[in-house]
This record gives structure tokens, sequence and C-alpha cells, in this order.
């Protein structure tokens, strides 16, 4: 089994860095390709990517957003299973990917796992299944997020032949509506039962939240419907203000 894994990036080289560190010096080429697709950064990210023997299959142009870019990185997968680790995500230990290697072969249709979150200086802020109140299912499929997200994109490993485009009339939350149409599609999911990837928390602007909200509302009623969603929502809005979590 190959795995692609996948980094978008648009100046944040050292980001992408931080992504590419935990793959240096491993023997991959029978078992793992990366991809980075480059959104034409001018900090140095072309010039880096041109000293890398860790990959040769990258692009660095203009696209228009991070899920045309997400596109694009499909495209250019050649692997049995895609794993979108962006600019900025992270691998603590390759001993992780090694545990998900063994567990592709055993031909699962998706993998996934839980998110530790951590600052910008990679301080762990605490697993997201806390740290969003968000908990991570024993038992993931295409209902699971019913009232919202609770596994993290970059902890998420699918069939590159279930891996459906992204939808890019979304610019906030087509991952959300991506992995629920991957997960409609498979059968056979299984929990790596380990934290796979750290996410680094960032700013979000209260209107980039806002228009956020909206769209996940948007995609949770076209795969859940309106009455369904609407007592969902009420649920998430209740989570919010009475839940210790941060986010």
């Amino acid at each position: 089994m190959r795995l692609s894994v996948i980094s978008i990036a648009y100046n944040n080289l050292k980001g992408l860095q931080k992504t590419l560190a935990v793959f240096n010096g491993q023997n991959l080429l029978t078992e793992i390709e990366i991809i980075v697709v480059d959104g034409g950064s001018t900090d140095g990210t072309q010039e880096f990517l041109e000293t890398q023997t860790l990959t040769k299959n990258w692009v660095s142009e203009p696209d228009k957003g991070i899920y045309n870019a997400m596109n694009k990185g499909l495209s250019m997968a050649k692997g049995d299973y895609v794993w979108f680790l962006n600019s900025g995500d992270y691998v603590e230990d390759f001993s992780l990917i090694e545990k998900l290697l063994n567990v592709l072969k055993q031909e699962p249709d998706a993998v996934y796992g839980e998110t530790m979150m951590v600052d910008v200086e990679g301080k762990h802020l605490g697993l997201r299944s806390v740290f969003t109140t968000r908990k991570l299912p024993d038992n993931l499929n295409w209902t699971s997020f019913r009232l919202g997200m609770n596994v993290g994109h970059q902890s998420f490993v699918v069939k590159r032949s279930l891996a459906l485009l992204y939808n890019e009339k979304y610019r906030y939350v087509a991952d959300i509506d991506w992995m629920i149409r991957c997960l409609k599609a498979c059968k056979n999911v299984v929990n790596l039962d380990a934290v796979l990837a750290c996410f680094t928390v960032d700013g979000f602007s209260s209107v980039q939240r806002k228009a956020s909200n909206k769209e996940r509302y948007e995609v949770l009623k076209e795969h859940y419907g309106f009455l369904p969603n609407a007592f969902a929502h009420l649920g998430i809005v209740l989570r919010k203000l009475f839940s210790k979590g941060k986010a």
C-alpha cells in the first residue's frame, strides 16, 4: 500500500518545513510519496522545494484558494491512500506513521485518529476532542458530523479511489463536506487509537468565523436535512454555551 501525503502551502515556509521534518532521513520511496502544492509563495518556499530530495512532486503557482490547491494535490497523487498534512500540520514521531502504514496494509477504506492542538511554538494545548468539546467517535461514519466536525481533517486518511474532489463553492468548510462525502462511500473505517497529527492554532477573525458557521450550516443541511440540522445546531449552540471547551 502506498500513501500519498499532500501538503498545501502559501507563504508559510517555516510551517512547511515543520510538516516535512518528520519524513527527513526516512526510506520512503516504496511506501510514501510526498506532494507539495504551493500557491506561488514569495517567502522562499519555491527555492526550498528546489533543493529538496524528499519530494520531486511539487508545483508552485497561483491557485484559486486552498480547496482548489487540494484538488490539484489529489490530481497529482498516485498512492493507494491520500492524507492531507497542510503546511503547519505535523506528526511528532515517525513511529505514528509506521503504525498508520501497518494499518493500511489491511486495506481499510479509511483511517482516522486524534489531533493534538498546539500553539505556534509547538506547545500542546490539548486534544481536539477536549479543545473543541466534540468527542472523537469510537466508530466513524458519515452521520458522525451531525453536531459538527469531530475528526480533524489532518487526522483522516482515505483510499484515493474514494477521495472525491473538494467542492470549491465553499470557502471555509469544504473539508467537512469532503469528509462526509468520502465517508458515505466507506464501509470499513478504522480508528487508529492514537494522536495522528498536530494542528497549529492561529487566529480566526470573527468575520471568518461567522462565514464559516454559515457555510457549515448549509453543508450539514445538505447532508442531513433541514429539520435534523436545525435541531442539531440548537445542540451545537447549547454545547458552546455550557461546555468548558475553548472552541
